[in-house]
């Protein structure tokens, strides 16, 4: 018998606790409900006539900016999401010369970082 008194006072233990700070805490029966619906993207992707007015734009800015469409319009979504984040025009246009600086496009200059966070707004980014 005293088996299954200490088996009864194990199984019971399962049953409730404490939380962090030692307060006893009831049992939780109800089922955890996780949300299906999917979760919009607040950082829109152009379409294919965005996406051709934004590699145009980049384009006119420097020739490079345009020369790899998919990582123009990676480079450009970044931009995008500094746009609907609020960022400060100055923010703005420094992160965009730091994303789209390098490689073939060399370094830009603060005025090019200006230009492309336009050609994003302008052209998808609203």
């Amino acid at each position: 018998m005293p088996a299954l008194t200490a088996v009864a006072v194990f199984a019971l233990a399962g049953c409730g606790g404490n939380d962090d700070n030692g307060a006893a805490t009831a049992p939780s029966s109800a089922p955890v409900k996780t949300s299906t619906a999917p979760v919009a993207d607040p950082v829109p992707s152009p379409d294919a006539a965005q996406t051709k007015a934004l590699v145009t734009a980049l384009g006119n800015i420097k020739p490079e900016l345009a020369a790899d469409e998919e990582r123009a319009v990676r480079r450009a979504r970044n931009v995008c999401q500094d746009i609907k984040a609020g960022k400060d025009a100055a923010t703005m246009a420094s992160n965009a010369n730091s994303r789209f600086s390098g490689g073939t496009a060399g370094q830009l200059t603060d005025d090019q970082g200006a230009k492309i966070v336009e050609a994003v707004k302008s052209s998808f980014c609203k």
